[in-house]
């Protein structure tokens, strides 16, 4: 009987080596990372210095939601977890979404006091109606859902074909150097879109 290839130690050995094929990635990148890490750190100082009320409670927790997100996001790539990094970025995106909503609507922070937050669809709706410009968190979302949502649009990520014939599903991530260049450089734009809502501009009569 052949011993089980898919032990937490193999996976650890596993993903260790994809994480040292990335070193490169996240030198390349530092400079950006540590920028946009440390402006987002200092709107954090802006929000926590507001004072106390509701609303800027709840933007602070939806500023750690999206912390949190995009450095989840970052780890998870750099260790080859691609379909999952997207889902952390789908969630900074709704989170991002909400905290708009809080901008230009305070009493949504109180729907999310009373746990009543309502569907990323209906939070972006409102921020249309309110003259917020979505289009970029729309195109991105929808672009992410198509990864996330159980189908065959992420298959790339989870199968290696070496023929029309023969291939290998990837368990435990794969280290695709194109993959992970392009969403570690592209995940801390998120901390950027976090602050304020984008309004739509205004068209001369």
């Amino acid at each position: 009987m052949s011993s089980p290839r898919y032990t937490f130690n193999n996976l650890e050995r596993h993903t260790n080596s994809i994480r040292l094929g990335a070193r490169k990635i996240i030198r390349k990148h530092r400079s950006f990372l540590n920028q946009a890490f440390s402006d987002f750190s200092k709107h954090l100082d802006e929000i926590e210095q507001q004072p106390p009320s509701l609303q800027r409670n709840v933007k602070l927790m939806l500023a750690c939601k999206v912390f949190n997100h995009v450095y989840s996001g970052i780890i998870l790539i750099e260790s080859g977890l691609t379909v999952d990094a997207i889902i952390c970025e789908r969630s900074a995106l709704e989170s991002i979404a909400f905290h708009w909503l809080v901008c230009v609507d305070p009493t949504a922070a109180g729907e999310y006091e009373t746990e009543k937050v309502p569907r990323p669809v209906e939070v972006r709706r409102r921020l249309e109606k309110l003259g917020v410009d979505i289009s970029q968190l729309r195109e991105m979302y929808s672009f992410d859902s198509e990864f996330t949502h159980v189908g065959r649009s992420s298959e790339r990520f989870d199968n290696q074909l070496e023929s029309s014939l023969k291939g290998s599903v990837l368990f435990g991530g794969s280290g695709s150097l194109i993959d992970q260049d392009h969403m570690i450089k592209f995940l801390p734009h998120f901390l950027y879109l976090f602050p304020e809502p984008l309004m739509k501009q205004a068209h001369p009569t």
